[in-house]
């Protein structure tokens, strides 16, 4: 993780989330869907649903309707994922995922949460279940996305830290490059980080000519638009 540059993840932040795989996509080709981004079931609840936040993945799974220890399982210290979180240098965005059964009962995550993730620096949580106390969330400034809303919990527990997470058919490992915001998540691997931000503005160029040019209704435009390789 301390390979990753502070300024890169700076500024993929003004980029959105469509424009970041584009750019993957003309770097690398294609990859399968579950290695590149988010899928229709999770959605942004708090933050400005059109900014873009950009962050180093930290993961956790866990339960919040039933003790694992009943199950002869075994949790994590809460303590230990806190200290965790307050060593990365990095902006973070912290990835639950709910592995109880039924999934999607219970809340991980809420409003003390989020001010505590806040003040360790954290600057999104994406949570593969649900989540409580939108309005707190949304005081505490943090930006959330996550698959619904319910108003309470049960034990609560975490059960694993730093272990691969999968989030609306999006794999997710722990120290990925998350881009984030009302479409979803983008997953940016670090072997192209020291392209993307080039390979964005190209994107973000040739789509502003394409829109400049069918910005006037004309039909006869298609023809020179494709004699003119503007594809």
């Amino acid at each position: 993780m301390s390979s990753i540059n502070n300024l890169i993840l700076n500024d993929l932040t003004a980029f959105d989330s469509a424009t970041v795989q584009n750019a993957a996509i003309r770097i690398r080709g294609y990859v399968h869907e579950n290695e590149d981004y988010s899928g229709s079931s999770i959605r942004r609840y708090t933050g400005d649903i059109n900014a873009t936040v950009v962050g180093v993945a930290t993961t956790v799974k866990a339960t919040a309707l039933h003790d694992p220890e009943e199950a002869g399982e075994l949790s994590v210290p809460w303590k230990d994922y806190y200290e965790k979180l307050s060593s990365f240098e990095l902006p973070t965005i912290s990835v639950f995922e709910d592995v109880d059964k039924p999934k999607n009962r219970a809340a991980l995550f809420g409003d003390n949460m989020a001010f505590m993730h806040s003040c360790l620096g954290t600057v999104g949580v994406i949570v593969s279940g649900v989540i409580r106390d939108v309005p707190g969330i949304q005081r505490s400034g943090l930006s959330v996305w996550a698959e619904g809303r319910v108003p309470g919990h049960g034990p609560f527990n975490a059960v694993g830290l730093g272990e691969q997470v999968e989030v609306s058919g999006l794999k997710i490992n722990e120290g990925d490059i998350l881009v984030a915001d009302g479409d979803g998540i983008t997953r940016v691997t670090s072997d192209i980080l020291d392209q993307i931000i080039d390979t964005c503005e190209e994107v973000r160029k040739d789509e502003s000519q394409t829109q400049k040019f069918f910005s006037v209704k004309d039909k006869s435009r298609y023809k020179s638009w494709t004699s003119k390789d503007y594809t």
